[in-house]
């Protein structure tokens, strides 16, 4: 069942996917919620795949309530500040990096693009 969802809302998400954003060969997120099943997002300069379970060399670890928060967050209809100080989001590792995913799919929004340097 997540990984149809996972493919389900990869579809949804490509065609506003912005290649090269993060200026990282690879970067890989890994989600872990409250209640529902972990999953993590591979992303390269070109492209990007959402796998069901966990890796174990994440870049960062993004902790959210649940899916539905993180798809939210990912598509730019929750914003990412909000949900921080209620605390359905929060992030272990490369804080810069848990900032730039909010904008790796947005596409409503003009997005300025920054050097970024770990």
């Amino acid at each position: 069942m997540l990984t149809q969802l996972l493919t389900e809302k990869s579809s949804m998400l490509a065609p506003h996917f912005k290649a090269g954003f993060l200026q990282r060969e690879q970067t890989i997120f890994q989600f872990k919620f409250d209640s529902d099943e972990p999953f993590y997002l591979e992303v390269s300069n070109t492209d990007f795949e959402f796998t069901a379970g966990e890796t174990e060399q994440p870049t960062i670890t993004l902790f959210l309530k649940n899916h539905s928060t993180c798809w939210s967050l990912l598509d730019g209809s929750m914003d990412g500040m909000r949900a921080f100080m209620d605390g359905s989001y929060r992030a272990d590792g490369n804080i810069v990096l848990s900032q730039l995913i909010l904008y790796l799919f947005k596409s409503d929004d003009p997005t300025l693009i920054y050097e970024v340097q770990d």
